[in-house]
């Protein structure tokens, strides 16, 4: 327990530190595709009117807008972070795109998270889940908290498995981001965490068995921009 909230505070002291450029990075590193992947991960939820939705380690709330941006008011998504200077932000886009009473910012810990057994039509994650102190714990407690037939949707940074394009995204991963990252953001240690949590993260197959041991059914996952990211989804049933 130690451990991990010794993690957690590492995270939300990290975060809280390039949260004034964290959108701008993540468009500009990604080359404006973490629109896209987030798009293709909302695809994948079972969206409709009056359904509930919670999504983890939010930033700044794109994913949260994504889903709003698909449905009608009657729709009802929190979007959760350990940071409040994320949160901070994310309620001001929230409030700029008049989507306050479709959208509420919580702070939370993926590992604890309070809200009651089956009280969410569908829950996501994006690029938050190896940021999790324990990742069997977190992906257990989204699986608690989401309904019968509701999915359970991870969106995270992976390895790609062509040999030459994996030899180029090492080198732009591990070289390029960390120093664009770092003089931009003016926190070299973010971005070095960056690639650092990806390449120790578990693998396609670990991951879809993670989800399957936390009750999940019919897990898959989907590679994305030649498997520099992975779509993971699974059903409670």
């Amino acid at each position: 327990m130690k451990s991990e909230n010794s993690k957690s505070r590492q995270i939300e002291v990290m975060f809280s530190s390039i949260a004034h450029r964290y959108d701008f990075l993540n468009r500009l590193l990604s080359g404006g595709r973490d629109r896209y992947w987030r798009e293709k991960a909302v695809d994948r939820l079972n969206l409709f009117p009056g359904a509930r939705f919670l999504d983890l380690a939010a930033g700044t709330g794109d994913v949260a807008l994504e889903i709003a941006k698909r449905q009608d008011s009657d729709m009802r998504i929190l979007a959760s972070d350990l940071t409040l200077k994320m949160a901070v932000l994310g309620r001001k886009k929230i409030l700029n795109q008049n989507l306050d009473r479709i959208i509420e910012f919580h702070l939370s810990a993926a590992e604890n998270l309070p809200y009651k057994e089956k009280s969410f039509d569908g829950v996501t994650c994006a690029f938050g889940v190896r940021n999790f102190a324990d990742y069997h714990i977190g992906i257990s407690e989204m699986t608690r908290v989401t309904n019968k037939n509701g999915k359970v949707v991870i969106l995270e940074f992976t390895t790609p498995q062509n040999k030459l394009f994996r030899s180029l995204y090492y080198f732009y991963f591990t070289r390029i981001l960390p120093l664009i990252g770092g003089i931009i953001s003016g926190n070299f240690d973010a971005y070095s965490y960056l690639p650092d949590s990806v390449l120790s993260f578990p693998d396609r197959e670990k991951l879809k068995s993670i989800m399957e041991e936390a009750g999940l059914k019919d897990v898959s996952y989907k590679n994305l921009t030649f498997g520099i990211v992975s779509i993971h989804e699974g059903t409670k049933r």
